[in-house]
């Protein structure tokens, strides 16, 4: 049983035509990005050389197979200038243009040999041309957004079928008469679906750049964007899941309040881009002391907080010492190159049963509050009279 060919390159012309409209859409909107519009052009030329293919009988053949041909080489190179903007952020190697002008040359040069050779030189041609967005999707592409692994399966069965069309021809071409309508008919059919997976690879790949965009606007919902900290309202939620899941597996959990020293004389004297970089050379220093299971979030100005699971006031108040060491020694350079020293104070508690994450919170503050009292540059951890005290102003 064979395929409709007609029917199929109808199919083909309308599918990529589609992609190309939904793809124009979201470029007329916010969502318009370097990769959906290079995969938008590949749609269109997919679109144009199918429907080429279909107005055969119409058409000089020469012009079919030249235009529809090189139609289809222009849609491959495109599509893998869209894989690698979304893998890589960057256009193709040079080398890859000489692939695309390589391939074009095939094609003239292949109009007038038999059909079997014609067929298989096409194949290879175009299977060359998307190995590299293969190669590439399979390598880097498995890592990424889950939709995108689609997209590489995809792509491989593509070229996998691209290369099967090429051993067809090849059997073709030594086939007896008889024989050769039966190898010319599965040649065709499959060239015709290598290029459904490639339209179902493109519709895959609009749902993993989507996929990618959801994640980057979590990201930025979440994520200090000058720090890289957690927000505070995130911070204040993974202190909230801590202590619940402290509370059912009776583990303690600290939590560190951490502020810098006179952070206003840096604005004041320097500026304000020196504090953002003061702001971020502290926030790089807390989080390579960190576990992966803790949790750094930017309270707001300089204030940052380390939410710390299975981890005791005593662990939490020596990781707040490990911090303010490290901010101590940190070598900054102020206006002129003057050498800048900063300092931290840390307010240490531990969480206790009935505590809510906004006590917690407060009783690290407190204890900040005496760190700050007794001269700055130091770490304190909450104690009995200070978590009484906290209780009752928050109670009153």
């Amino acid at each position: 049983m064979t395929l409709h060919v007609p029917t199929l390159v109808l199919m083909l012309a309308a599918g990529f035509g589609l992609l190309t409209l939904q793809l124009w859409m979201a470029g007329c909107g916010a969502l318009g990005r370097s990769e959906l519009r290079r995969l938008s052009l590949a749609g269109l030329a997919f679109c144009l050389g199918f429907a080429l293919f279909g107005l055969r009988p119409w058409l000089p053949g020469w012009l079919v197979l030249l235009g529809g041909n090189w139609l289809l080489m222009a849609g491959l190179a495109a599509l893998a200038a869209a894989v690698s903007r979304h893998l890589l952020n960057r256009e193709p190697p040079v080398w890859h243009h000489g692939l695309l002008l390589a391939a074009a040359l095939v094609v003239p040069a292949v109009l007038d040999v038999p059909t079997p050779v014609r067929a298989g030189a096409m194949s290879v041609a175009m299977g060359v041309l998307l190995l590299p967005a293969t190669l590439a999707a399979m390598r880097l592409g498995w890592r990424g957004e889950l939709s995108f692994r689609a997209v590489a399966l995809l792509l491989l069965l593509a070229s996998l079928l691209l290369w099967l069309r090429a051993g067809l021809a090849a059997r073709w071409l030594g086939a007896p008469p008889a024989e050769a309508a039966a190898w010319q008919d599965g040649s065709r059919d499959v060239f015709l679906l290598a290029f459904l997976a490639v339209l179902a690879a493109g519709f895959a790949f609009v749902l993993a750049h989507f996929e990618r965009m959801a994640s980057q606007m979590r990201k930025l919902a979440s994520v200090d964007g000058l720090t890289g900290a957690m927000n505070h309202s995130t911070t204040v939620s993974l202190l909230a899941h801590a202590m619940e899941r402290g509370r059912r597996e009776g583990q303690p959990v600290g939590f560190v309040m951490l502020d810098l020293d006179h952070f206003k004389r840096v604005n004041d004297r320097h500026g304000h881009a020196m504090g953002d970089q003061v702001l971020k050379a502290v926030a790089a220093c807390a989080r390579a002391r960190l576990r992966g299971s803790d949790v750094f979030g930017r309270l707001g100005g300089e204030e940052f907080g380390l939410v710390l699971p299975a981890t005791g006031a005593v662990g939490a108040r020596h990781l707040a010492e490990q911090v303010r060491l490290a901010v101590e020694a940190l070598e900054l350079r102020g206006d002129g190159g003057q050498p800048l020293r900063v300092t931290l104070s840390a307010g240490v508690a531990e969480a206790a049963r009935g505590d809510t994450p906004e006590t917690l919170m407060h009783l690290a503050d407190k204890a900040l509050y005496q760190a700050k009292q007794k001269g700055r540059n130091r770490v304190v951890v909450a104690d009995d009279w200070l978590r009484n005290s906290t209780l009752q102003s928050v109670v009153g």
